[in-house]
């Protein structure tokens, strides 16, 4: 090869390197701040095969992507608001929900979504070039009327309950839009709409439910007062048996004083009886000794004492000699007791 041609074709490879060069930056692709850029390679099922690039300039083979074997795309993150109502109720007329006991409300919601920057990717294999507001919305107004029906509509007046209901559509919405790599990023509601007869209905219920709390009072006023009579019948009837007791124990007192007066009583007139009985023995005695007194007084009264005297003497004298006997012992007895019979007395 001549130096010509040598030179010809470095100075052809120089010159194709600067334009690439040239190229890379120039027509390197941007992607914007609300954007992010999903390099694909090959086939995209399932997010594989797929580079996500932050915003910024990336240049041609540096990074990772390459105008000749991939294709980039680039993917709006930023939010998106949705407009939700019933495709028969025209443009901003909210959403009709239909409730626990078959009553019907209206809603009218505020709705963002975005896509997920870090799942861009994911977004764009899910759903590829088809409508995501209308898939959003679709999930979205499906969960809505769905979780309604498990509230009656009175309750969606509490302003605790609409934020339960709230957090429980977006949760569950949420779930579904992750596996597309999309989320919901604001929901609220602006407003409840009850018809007049769904608002008269809700009237009565409170005025029912307000009927039954001061049933409710007065039951627990009538079961207190119940309890009051039964204790102050029992205190009544505590107090008649403390009575009877009383009384019991003041007859029984009464009774054992009685008893004892009577045994006093007959203590008494036994005494009495003793006393006069006493008195009468010593009466007797006493007129008795002054009979035997009256007896043996005077002559007649000194001769029978002899008689006595010397009779106890023989008998004293038989007890002491009875193996002493012989006809004459006795004939001295018999003369002294003659003796003693027939003496007038004492001379």
């Amino acid at each position: 090869m001549s130096r010509v041609i040598k030179v010809l074709v470095g100075l052809v490879v120089v010159l194709g390197g600067a334009g690439l060069i040239a190229a890379s930056y120039y027509f390197a692709p941007v992607i914007d701040a609300d954007q992010r850029g999903v390099v694909m390679t090959g086939k995209t099922e399932a997010g594989a095969n797929l580079t996500v690039l932050a915003p910024g300039k990336h240049y041609w083979f540096i990074s990772g992507y390459n105008p000749i074997t991939t294709t980039l795309a680039r993917i709006a993150v930023s939010e998106k608001e949705l407009t939700l109502s019933d495709p028969d109720s025209g443009e901003n007329s909210g959403l009709k929900l239909t409730t626990k006991e078959g009553d019907t409300v209206s809603a009218d919601f505020t709705t963002w979504y975005r896509i997920i920057p870090a799942q861009a990717g994911l977004c764009l294999a899910s759903v590829g070039g088809g409508d995501i507001d209308k898939l959003v919305t679709e999930i979205t107004t499906t969960t809505i009327k769905e979780r309604a029906a498990y509230y009656a509509a009175e309750t969606f007046l509490d302003g605790q309950v609409q934020t339960e209901y709230l957090e429980s559509v977006k949760k569950e919405v949420n779930q579904q839009l992750a596996e597309r790599g999309l989320e919901l990023t604001v929901f609220k509601i602006n407003k409840f709409n009850f018809s007049d007869a769904l608002l008269k209905k809700v009237e009565e219920i409170k005025k029912a439910e307000a009927a039954i709390a001061v049933n409710k009072v007065r039951v627990k006023a009538a079961i207190v007062a119940a309890q009051e009579a039964e204790e102050a019948a029992k205190g009544r009837k505590l107090a008649a048996l403390q009575e009877a007791e009383a009384r019991k124990e003041s007859v029984i007192m009464a009774s054992e004083a009685q008893i004892t007066a009577a045994k006093n009583w007959v203590t008494a007139e036994t005494i009495k009886a003793e006393v006069m009985l006493v008195r009468s023995k010593a009466k007797a005695e006493a007129m008795q000794i002054e009979a035997t007194a009256k007896v043996f007084s005077g002559p007649e009264g000194e001769r029978f004492l002899r008689y006595r005297i010397a009779d106890s003497v023989a008998e004293a004298w038989a007890q002491q000699n009875e193996n002493c006997g012989g006809s004459a012992g006795l004939d001295a007895i018999a003369a002294g007791i003659n003796s003693l019979s027939s003496s007038s007395g004492p001379q």
